[in-house]
């Protein structure tokens, strides 16, 4: 392949026919998977496809890139310009393409769209200098993909980011729970932050101490609300059980504007618990102390979808409203009347 770069550049520049584009561009891919190139033709052939793929449709984009990132010495500069074209042809490249390298996948999660950065997240034996760019803006989904991505390199500083961001995200912190590499500390902070059903498998995994992480649950919870919102939600709560106010409905309204102090002082109330002990029991069994204070509080059992994803939103809820936890739930309704879920509630509150 002796082409002088230049000229056949400029004659390529002038060429209108997308048909002839198109055959040019899939002959010279062609000529590239043959046989390994010459080191001085390399660069001139991953021109010459750049050059002929970039006023290309997307269908000839899709297939040569398919073509290429198979392919162990195909052009760099062709690999590199796929890799960064819009995520149904570059997610082709990033996937498969071994003539990636780790300065062009830095600049691909630095400059990529979101999507680009989730494909790149699940990229098998993805490097430290990587996955570091990667978990930089914080997005969920693409830290989600690194947590499940068990042959990625992860620090302790992208560890620290995927912990903040997990806060929020309960699909994130699953994720992160099934990681073997979390240091101590890591997995004690994700098990306050999961149901107990995800607990026990940490605690045997890690060597956790059961009693220091539930005694870390229990502080968290109770420390959650500043004492100023807290008696301001007391007062206001009382107020409200002496004006003949409090209701289910009460409880229930407060949930859904997110007054989680307030919400959290009439559910108690009407449950015949402490605030403390609502807390307590929410923060060790979140699905089955929420189902228990919506029977011991005379709430309807349509009214627990709206608790849960409210103490969900607040990030006090950590299961989704699906599967396990909608048995657990419909569990309580069916098996406790109002008073022996108030005095269940109670004794699941006895830390406080």
């Amino acid at each position: 392949m002796n082409i002088n770069t230049a000229e056949t550049l400029n004659t390529l520049a002038r060429l209108k026919d997308p048909g002839k584009r198109k055959e040019l561009a899939l002959g010279i891919t062609e000529l590239c998977l043959a046989q390994p190139l010459a080191p001085r033709t390399e660069p001139v052939a991953g021109e010459l496809l750049v050059t002929l793929s970039s006023k290309t449709d997307d269908e000839t984009k899709t297939t040569i890139a398919t073509k290429l990132a198979n392919c162990d010495w195909a052009p760099h500069a062709a690999i590199r310009f796929f890799a960064f074209e819009p995520i149904e042809i570059g997610a082709i490249i990033i996937k498969k393409s071994e003539r990636l390298t780790v300065k062009d996948m830095v600049e691909l999660a630095e400059t990529g769209t979101t999507e680009h950065r989730r494909h790149l997240a699940m990229r098998p034996n993805i490097c430290l200098a990587v996955t570091k760019t990667l978990a930089k803006p914080g997005e969920a989904v693409v830290l989600r993909a690194l947590a499940n991505n068990d042959t990625a390199e992860i620090s302790e500083d992208t560890l620290g980011i995927c912990m903040t961001v997990a806060r929020d995200h309960p699909k994130l912190r699953e994720a992160l729970a099934r990681r073997h590499d979390l240091s101590t500390e890591y997995a004690t902070q994700l098990c306050i932050m999961l149901p107990e059903n995800w607990r026990e498998e940490l605690y045997r995994r890690f060597g956790l101490d059961k009693d220091k992480v539930e005694n870390l649950t229990v502080k968290a919870a109770l420390g959650a609300t500043p004492d100023d919102v807290d008696k301001a939600a007391a007062k206001t709560v009382a107020d409200a059980a002496e004006a003949g106010k409090l209701t289910g409905q009460y409880a229930l309204d407060a949930a859904k504007r997110g007054d989680q102090a307030v919400f959290d002082h009439a559910i108690a109330h009407l449950c015949g618990v402490k605030a403390s002990q609502w807390r307590v029991a929410l923060a060790m069994s979140g699905v089955k102390a929420a189902a228990m204070a919506c029977q011991a509080a005379h709430l309807d059992r349509t009214a627990y979808p709206i608790i849960h994803k409210a103490l969900q939103r607040a990030g006090r809820m950590h299961q989704t409203l699906e599967g396990d936890a909608m048995a657990a739930a419909a569990n309580v309704f069916r098996m406790y009347g109002a008073e022996k879920a108030a005095k269940v509630l109670r004794q699941m509150g006895t830390r406080a």
